[in-house]
Parts: structure tokens; sequence; C-alpha cells
């Protein structure tokens, strides 16, 4: 790779060349795309995900050394790409013991694995390191070239991190990073090292990790137990006092550089109550300054000061040996953070923002919580939002009838466009024993692996591959009172005195003659309905939901058409159904877009949000005359929404849409449309250019 100049590198600059890159390394034909806000992090820290896409930064400034933000790229597409090639995803479930009779393979499998930790967060953390220090060690032997850039930038990532943190010491033992020497004299790192070498020696597979995540599993649950059993030392001095309550509202650091916004999106734990009672971590995937999230009475920092005072090495009996040697060489800081690092790794590579179903007793008490970004404290708000699922009841299938008759003589044109799309596909495949041509790449790698005396790979053959179409689509309604505007009227002005989406004053505007002006709701609910009609023709999966609500235990996510759903007389009758409701708290219902995702097996997932405004509710944020907080929540919103493989295409009929969703997701990520009539017929178009397969 060229020696390049400390400039900020675009994803877009180098994407040709990325895809050439993985055509020469791998079998399978990968897809790139971007994710907005985002900066470099191990590939450790990107969740598993199915499926032939990879994502990447949109955008990466310098860091570490020079040429790192280059390299990133490569070793990175490299890395993801190989989870498929190296067997990641053929794990099945019954090849464990325990799980004898069940029928999982590939993501499913290592869910379920997952799942069945009474910890699952740490088990689904460990995991991923493995399978990071499995691919790693792979790559570096099937590609020396990589080798030194792998260390290399893995180094350059860890840096960034807490370097005393024990997490961070754990993910140094798992990348093999210690061999330089520093850290070497740490027992955690030594102990770590022996259970991560078998993944990382060569004929290593999947079903290793797995084997080696159960023993790490035991081994930290292990030494969190004995260290809460730990007797009572000396206290500490007041300036110690304070650092022990820094490093444990800390924890692991991020780089001074972390906007909000950017890196990976930390998982939040399993506990509820109120806001910052769990250890918050911000979007970047480091532990932010929420720590355990409320500040500590005198009484409980003097019991944490003195079950955490300084062991030092002599303290020790010798008579133990293994984990207990361990605990009695750590100091009284690192037994503090042990708890910590459970926290940390549980959360950190993970994407936050998945819902928490709480059951009543009733559908109307059941909800899903969910987290809210404060750009305020860079950090999740947690358990912030209540959202609950509402059911249309219907009308008499007569909207979605008249609709068809108004474009009657517009349908027969969009049902041609949308049959002239190809069915099916066909897509490279390499890497084959036997196949249709020779894959010269391969060739002359396998000619070179001979020259050197190595055992050259006899699979240099290609073949196309027949592929069917696999999309499945979420349309996103905006339902929010001010959809209940007319669509020919002047642009409204925010005031403090004037809220667009104040459902009290909407209802008093809204016009109780059967003369009602065309409304923008009813433009929207017009091109959903010509969206189905067009999708029932090529046979895309799709899903139609709404949402709306006021205040932050108040969400309403309206369900009117899901995945599994035929267009039934039922569905066509929500349609007609949908009508504006109060505000608009966009990032909640972004979030739950995940959950409806949860069980689509398609290999392209995309979600169209139809708005006419930017994010507003009465509490969303500090100060009601700015939309700052809504704004940015939405953006973070949507950037879980990509970790999570899901492509979000942002829809408004505001004209003033440039100013808010510009901030909110990259520019080849929305449009805005000036005249709103013109929706039905420009939605079909914009399907077919924005959706990707």
């Amino acid at each position: 790779m060229p020696e390049v100049a400390e400039t900020a590198q675009n994803l877009f600059e180098i994407k040709g060349v990325l895809t050439k890159f993985m055509r020469m390394l791998f079998p399978l034909e990968f897809r790139i795309d971007s994710i907005a806000n985002s900066a470099p992090m191990l590939p450790f820290h990107y969740p598993l995900l199915p499926g032939e896409m990879i994502y990447l930064p949109e955008r990466l400034e310098p860091f570490g050394t020079r040429g790192d933000a280059y390299i990133y790229y490569f070793v990175t597409t490299a890395h993801l790409a190989a989870r498929h090639d190296f067997g990641t995803f053929k794990l099945k479930l019954a090849d464990i013991a325990g799980f004898e009779e069940r029928g999982e393979t590939g993501v499913e499998a290592i869910d379920s694995f997952v799942a069945s930790f009474d910890d699952p967060g740490l088990a689904g953390a460990l995991m991923r390191l493995a399978e990071s220090a499995r691919i790693d060690a792979e790559l570096a032997r099937r590609y020396r070239g990589l080798a030194p850039r792998i260390a290399t930038l893995n180094r350059s990532l860890l840096d960034r991190l807490h370097p005393e943190s024990l997490s961070t010491m754990l993910v140094r033992a798992a990348l093999d990073l210690e061999a330089a020497g520093e850290g070497l004299e740490s027992p955690l790192v030594l102990m770590a090292s022996r259970h991560f070498a078998p993944v990382r020696a060569r004929g290593a597979d999947v079903m290793t990790s797995v084997r080696q995540v159960s023993a790490l599993y035991n081994w930290l649950q292990e030494l969190i137990r004995q260290a809460r059993e730990r007797g009572e030392g000396d206290p500490l001095t007041e300036e110690e006092a304070e650092r022990m309550r820094n490093d444990l509202i800390k924890g692991m650091k991020g780089s001074e550089s972390q906007t909000a916004g950017e890196g990976e999106d930390g998982e939040q734990g399993d506990g509820g109550g109120e806001p910052d009672q769990n250890v918050q971590m911000d979007v970047s995937g480091k532990q932010s300054k929420g720590g355990q999230g409320r500040a500590l009475s005198p009484e409980e920092l003097r019991k944490l000061i003195e079950q955490g005072a300084e062991i030092k090495p002599s303290q020790g009996d010798g008579s133990a040996d293994g984990d207990g040697m361990y605990l009695t060489q750590l100091t009284g800081k690192q037994l503090s953070e042990l708890e910590q690092m459970r926290e940390q790794l549980g959360e950190v590579g993970s994407v936050t923002g998945q819902g928490r179903l709480m059951i009543g007793r009733g559908r109307q008490d059941s909800y899903y919580a969910y987290d809210e970004w404060d750009y305020v404290l860079n950090d999740y708000r947690r358990n912030w939002c209540r959202l609950r699922e509402i059911p249309l009841t219907g009308d008499e299938g007569d909207f979605f009838e008249n609709t068809l008759v108004r474009y009657a003589e517009m349908l027969p044109g969009v049902r041609r466009n949308f049959q002239r799309i190809r069915p099916a596909s066909y897509r490279m495949v390499r890497g084959l024993e036997d196949g249709e041509e020779i894959d010269i790449d391969r060739t002359i790698e396998a000619r070179v692996a001979r020259l050197m005396g190595e055992t050259p790979d006899g699979r240099f053959y290609k073949a196309r591959k027949k592929e069917a179409r696999d999309v499945a689509t979420l349309f996103l309604l905006d339902m929010s009172a001010s959809t209940d505007e007319p669509v020919h009227r002047e642009p409204r002005k925010h005031t403090d005195d004037d809220d667009a989406d104040d459902w009290m004053k909407a209802w008093q505007r809204r016009p109780q003659t059967a003369n009602r002006p065309r409304r923008i709701i009813d433009v929207n609910k017009e091109a959903l309905v010509i969206m189905a009609q067009a999708l029932e023709e090529i046979g895309d999966a799709y899903a139609i939901m709404g949402f709306s609500g006021h205040g932050r235990d108040n969400v309403e996510f309206y369900v009117i058409k899901e995945f599994d759903q035929e267009l039934s007389d039922e569905v066509k009758a929500r349609v007609g159904a949908v009508e504006p409701k109060r505000s608009t708290r966009m990032g909640a219902a972004i979030r739950h877009v995940r959950e409806k995702f949860k069980d689509v097996a398609s290999r392209a997932k995309h979600m169209i949000l139809l708005s006419d405004g930017f994010p507003q509710d009465f509490d969303y944020g500090h100060d009601r005359r700015s939309n700052a907080y809504g704004i940015q929540d939405t953006m973070v919103a949507l950037k879980e929404l990509e970790l999570a493989g899901v492509l979000p295409f942002c829809i408004t009929v505001d004209k003033t849409g440039h100013d808010y969703l510009r901030q909110m997701c990259q520019s080849s990520r929305y449009l805005v449309i000036e005249d709103i009539a013109s929706l039905p017929r420009q939605l079909p178009k914009i399907y077919e250019q924005v959706i990707r397969w």
C-alpha cells in the first residue's frame, strides 16, 4: 500500500479500490457502505452481522501513526470480510455440548449460545473478542503483507483507550499486543493470554472460540466473585480516594477529539429504573463520564475505598496458584475495576438502542424502554422513553380504493417500471475448486505460493451464481399534528408561542366539514398506497408503520402492516385510518424500527422515513425553544440503525428540511420534496434509486 499524506481520508475516494481488494482476497462479493459520524474503532467493536454488507466510517481524520486513516479501511475491510471466509457464521448450535437438539446455524446459533449465559452482554463481547483474535491471527498467516499493518493499527486504536483499564489490558492480551514487553508483569494479561492462545493457533475455528469463551467467562466470573469477597484493607488517603472515585466514574477514557455521535455504539445494560443508574457508554464505544451515573454518599465512598485498598504482592501467602495468585497481586485500584470491566466489555462494541420490553398486567401497561442520546451530557439517558405499539382499527377501505381511482392513469406505468426490475441477478463467486472460468488473481497467488515453497490454495476458479432479489423495507410515517396542515400553505415559522406539533391547536384548526382540504398526511398516505401496489408487483418484503406521541412516557408506534402480513382488506383499511396525532419524538421511533427488523432475514434491509419537519416534542431536550437536542438524538438513532444493518433514507416535504437533515445524516441519505403534491409520483422512483440489494 502506498505511503499517504497525513490528511483526512474519505471512504468514497477508495471505495472502488477496496472492492477490488476484497475480490482478490475472498470468494464472496461484498458490498461496502458508509456510516456517518463514525470514528475509527477496533474490528472487535463491530457487531457480528449477517449478510454481505460491510459498513465503514464515511470519513476518517488522521490518527495514530502516519497513514493509519488510509490503512484502517483496508485492514478493517479484510477483517470483516474474513468473518465469512474463515467460518464465523458457519457455527452450528448442535455442535455445542448441551445444545444437541437445536437446529440454529450462523448468527442465530451465536446469539443462542451467547443468550445461554447468565450475563449475555459479557459473553457476547468475549465471543467477538475471541473471533477477532482468531481472524487477525489467520489473516496475518495467510496474507503476510497485512500482518504488520494489523498489529500497528490495533496498537494505534488501543492507545486511544485508557491504558490501565483492565478491559483494555484484556483486549491487548487477546490481540497479542504485549509482545513488546509492556504490561507483561500483569498476571491478568498473562492468564488472559493463555486463554486466547488456542484461538490464535493454526487450525483454530469458530468452535475453538466457543470453547475458549466459556473458559474465559467462567474465569472472569470467578475473579469478580473473589474480588467481592475480599476483606477490608487499609484506608486510603484523601488524594487516593479521589483518584479511586474518578476511576470508578470514568473507566475507559475516550479520545479527547471524540465528539457526540462519533464512533461505535455501546449496548445498554439490562437494568431498569431512571436514567444514569447503569454504567453509561457514549457512542464512541468508550465509557463516558457518567460512570455509575449517581453521586456516591460519603458512607458508600468510604466502604468502596476500604474494600478496594491497595494490596501489595507481598501480602499473598504464596499457597494459591492460578486464579488465586492473580488476586494476591492485584492493586486495590484494579480490584475496584473488575466490576467495571464486566460492564465495559459487555457494552463496548455493541449497538445501543435496543428496546427492553417491560411487561405489564395488560397490553396497555406493557411498553418498550429506549435510551435517548443527550448531546449536552454527551451520554445516553437510560430507559428514558416509553414506547407503546398501538394497532389501528381501520376505516372501510374507502381511502385506499379512492387513491387507486385517483391515480388510475399513473399506476400502469408504475407497475411496468417495477416489472422491469429484474427479480434475479448474478454475482461472481470466487475461490471455487471447480467453476466456469479461471480466476487470474488467485492463479497468480497460487503460483507465487508454489515458488515460495508453500502449498498453494487450489481454489482458483470462479463462477456466476444466480441470486434472487432479497429486500425488506420498512416505511415509517410521521403522524404528528403538523401533518394536518393543508398541502398548499406558507411555511410555518416556529416561535415560542406557536408549536406546530401541539395536538390541541391542531385539533382546533381541523376543519369539521366534509370538504376538508387535502392535507400533508393525505399525500403521504396516497404515496404509501402507490408503493404498496408497486411492491406487490416486484415481491419485495415491506412493512408500514407510523409514529407520534406526547412526551417521553407516551411515544406511540402505530402498526399498519407487518413484514409477514399480506396486503389484505384489513391492512388497506388501516392505511385509510392513519390520522395526525400529536408530537414527533423521532429517535425512539427509529430505535423501535430495529426491533421490527429483528426477525427479518433479508440480505438487504432499508427504512424509508416520511416526515414533514424536524424532531419535536414538549420535553424533547433541555430547552423547548431549541431543536438541537431532538436533531442530535435522531442523528445517533439513525447511526445505530445503520450499524444494525438497516440503511435509512429520509424524505421530507418541509422546504426548510436541508437545515436539519444535513445534521442528521449524510446528503445521500435524504431528499427534500419541494412539491408536496408530487410525492405519490416521486416515491416509486425514489425507491428504485435508493434501495440496494
